[in-house]
Formats: C-alpha cells, structure tokens, sequence
C-alpha cells in the first residue's frame, strides 16, 4: 500500500520485489480531510525479468510485451505501425491495415468519418450509400508501405436491375473521382489500396439515348418564317437539328432539356461534371445538363429537381440566356404591360435581357413570362446572346 500522498506528474518506484511475480497494488483515493475510499480500483502489475541470469542466461525471460493489432469500430484507433489493426465506423466502413503498412514506428491515430464535405458525384454515376473519409494523424491522402483492405458498404435499393456497385476514391490533385471496381459481397464492396482518402461505393447508370440528329440543312418548313435565318444559323453551328422527317417545327414549345442543350453546343461549353439532379439520372440530356450547371447557367427547381421534360417559360430562359451571356445585371423595369406577373426571381434577368435587345415584347406591349417559349424564340435569343459571349 503507498501511503505517501500523491502529486500531480509524480512517478512512485517499488523496489524489493521478485521478478517475474506478479502483485497486485490497490490504488486508494484520499479526500481531503484524509480519509481512505474503500471502493479504490485496483490495477495488476507483473514485474520484468532484468536478464542475464546466473551461468550466462540468454536473457529470453526479458518480460516486455510486442504491441497488439488493434480492433475498433467507433471509427477512430491508435495503431502500432508493426502490429496494424481493423479500424471501422461500425460496419458501414472499415479498414484493414496489416502489420507494418504503417509508416514510421510510434503510434498513429487512424480515423474513419462520414465526410463533411461531399465532391459531386461524376457523370455516369450515382452514389448508393455515403462518402466516408479515411486518414492518418489527420492526414487525407496518407500512403502506406503496402497495401491495406478498404470494405464500404452501400444501400441495396439504390442499385437498380443490371447496375454493379464499385468503389471510387476521390483524387485531390485531379479533383475527380477514380473508379477502382472492388470486389462485391452482400452489401459491402472491398478493395485493396495504397493509400487514404474519401471513398463511396457508385453504381454506373444507364442513359436514354439522345433523340436522333438530322443532317444539317435546311428544314423544309421554316421558309418565310420571320425566325428563319436565326434557324439556319444555329442550324449550320451544329446547336440544332430539325427532325426526322425534314421540319425544324418553329413554333412548337422547346423542353428545358432541350433548351439546356441547345444552349450548351451554342456556346460551346466544354462538358464538365456538374449536378446530376434525381430526374435526370438516365435522361438523354442529363450530361448537357450536368454541364450548364456546372457554370452556373442553371440550378433547377431545388437541389433535386429540374424538370427536364417541363416546356420551358419566357422568364427561365431569360434567366438561363443572361447567364450564358455573362451580362451585366440591368435595373429592373416597368416597362410591359404585364410586368407584374414576373417573378421576383427573374425580374432582373427579363431586365437585362431586354435592355441589351436579346429579348423583346409582343405587338401588344406584353412580356407573357410565364408564357411557353417556342423552339424558334429560343433559336432567336440564342443567335442574339452569342453576339455578347466573351472571347
């Protein structure tokens, strides 16, 4: 038993004690008028052989202990780099690191956390679980000395008929996904890798196929329309096609996808890995989509919801075409008979696109901004917006 009063830092030697005997110690609290606890814990000591025996012994009884792999699931551990371990957020996500995978000798902390910060999704896949983030001592994008096992596991019921789960790392320096493939068991998806960083098990989707393109010439019904040379235009950049049977249809209604689209060839936007909303995973025009919102041209609806199918208004496409345009907003005006029916949200871009001529009113003085825009109206604003394109 120590009597002695203990201080904060201060280390207590027992000497006199036999090796290789283990003795229990009882490690008692003391208030402050000095009274003993009863219910003190107890902690089991066993004491080292010092070696070198009598005879000259090998010194094998040395007593000290090899570090011990390590197994958690509360998603965090410190982890001997020679004895490795099993390091999981319960079973959603796990890592498998083997004796000296780890780099260096002491003891790091191995995390493993639901990202906080998601990178969007690449085109051509959707997630099937969440992104988890894996690091070492904090450090994303840790390498190891050989290769350890990632297992992700990932929910059934977004994997459709026919689509295989893979797993995909997120490569900072390229700032994209890389898929790895993986091997599939149940509903966890394994891989061995090198290193650390976020992970998530993606399922590749399929798309519709875009509608069939004509040649470029002239379509046969568009003569004499007062939109026929914005038509030809847009129709010679390749933006645009008519249909199968030869006619352009000019003053049919234009879907937003169609729209999005036209407007992303117009101009030329390089494809880019934008937001895949859930209504256009699949859609024919969903990588046109995608790209129109990766420069900030479009947002849908709200942050799942787009409406590709839905016929486009007067007042979105303003929205859409002030934005292609990269325009300076305008002040807002009175100037349409109607303008109290503009929403709020597009007020602004009607504005603008009217003030710089690339949208107009009717004879009757109206703007119609809930209106469904026709194909050769937006053929019209397009020609018109292209002439503001930065170079």
């Amino acid at each position: 038993l120590l009597t002695a009063g203990p201080v904060a830092g201060t280390s207590y030697n027992v000497t006199g004690l036999s090796a290789g005997t283990e003795y229990t110690f009882t490690v008692q609290a003391v208030d402050a008028t000095g009274n003993e606890s009863t219910d003190g814990p107890s902690v089991t000591v066993t004491t080292k052989s010092s070696g070198g025996g009598g005879g000259g012994g090998s010194g094998s009884g040395s007593g000290s202990s090899a570090p011990q792999a390590v197994s958690s699931t509360t998603g965090t551990a410190m982890v001997a780099p020679s004895a490795g371990g099993i390091i999981g957020l319960g079973s959603e996500a796990v890592v498998i690191i083997p004796a000296n995978a780890l780099q260096g000798t002491s003891k790091v902390e191995v995390k493993v956390q639901k990202a906080d910060q998601v990178p969007e999704t690449p085109a051509g896949f959707k997630l099937a679980g969440l992104v988890y983030e894996f690091s070492v001592d904090g450090r994303e994008g840790y390498s190891f000395a050989k290769k350890v096992t990632i297992k992700i596991s990932f929910d059934p019921d977004l994997i459709g008929d026919g689509e295989t789960p893979v797993l995909q790392y997120y490569d900072q320096a390229q700032s994209q996904w890389i898929n790895i493939g993986g091997t599939v068991s149940g509903t966890v998806v394994s891989a061995q890798v090198d290193h650390l960083t976020k992970f998530a098990v993606m399922a590749a989707v399929e798309t519709e196929e875009e509608p069939p393109e004509v040649p470029a010439e002239v379509p046969k019904d568009i003569a004499g329309h007062w939109a026929y040379d914005n038509i030809n235009e847009l129709v010679s950049l390749g933006a645009i096609t008519g249909y199968p049977d030869g006619n352009f249809r000019p003053d049919s209604s234009i879907t937003r996808a169609e729209f999005a689209t036209v407007l992303a060839k117009a101009f030329k936007l390089a494809p880019r890995s934008g937001k895949i909303f859930t209504d256009t995973v699949g859609h024919w025009a969903r990588d046109y989509i995608a790209t129109v919102a990766a420069n900030g041209i479009v947002n849908g609806y709200d942050d799942t919801t787009f409406g590709p199918d839905d016929l486009i208004t007067r007042e979105q496409m303003a929205v859409m075409i002030v934005k292609a345009a990269k325009l300076t907003p305008a002040e807002e005006e009175n100037r349409f008979a109607d303008s109290g029916s503009i929403s709020g949200w597009a007020r602004e871009a009607v504005a603008t696109a009217t003030k710089n001529g690339i949208m107009s009113g009717y004879p009757d003085n109206t703007m119609q901004p809930l209106g469904n825009a026709t194909r050769a109206e937006a053929v019209t604003v397009i020609v018109k917006a292209l002439g503001f394109k930065s170079e």
